[in-house]
């Protein structure tokens, strides 16, 4: 518990994904690894896909948010910009709320995006019951 208060967290952002996490070893039921290796960064998202979790924009529908329409209403990053475009092409329908939740521009003074904090905010007043 000490160590979880003095220990710097990772920054919530693109590309800041523990590297051990990526090439996990399975293991079978008696203990043996198994010769697969699990990335969990792509499992959360295969996850979340099979859950039905709402794509980014379907997402902020649902909040009454403002919607986007390009890559840089999201980022001014060229680099972020470059890789959604490679893998989501130009239709911003598409990307995986996680993936575009860790890309937006944060507040200026915090750790999060607008939608993160507002999704924060949201489940604050709900877990207090201040609704």
């Amino acid at each position: 518990m000490v160590s979880m208060g003095h220990q710097a967290c990772g920054a919530l952002e693109l590309w800041n994904y523990p590297v051990w996490m990526r090439d996990l070893v399975a293991q079978n039921v008696d203990g043996t690894d198994r010769p697969d290796h699990i990335d969990l960064a792509a499992l959360e998202i295969y996850r979340d896909r099979e859950r039905s979790v709402a794509r980014y924009n379907q997402f902020r529908r649902s909040m009454l948010q403002i919607l986007i329409s390009k890559w840089r209403d999201l980022t001014d990053d060229e680099e972020v910009i470059e890789t959604l475009c490679e893998v989501y092409g130009d239709d911003v329908e598409e990307p995986d709320l996680l993936v575009v939740l860790m890309a937006e521009k944060k507040i200026k003074g915090f750790a999060i995006s607008k939608t993160a904090f507002f999704i924060f905010f949201v489940m604050a007043i709900k877990y207090c019951n201040l609704s």
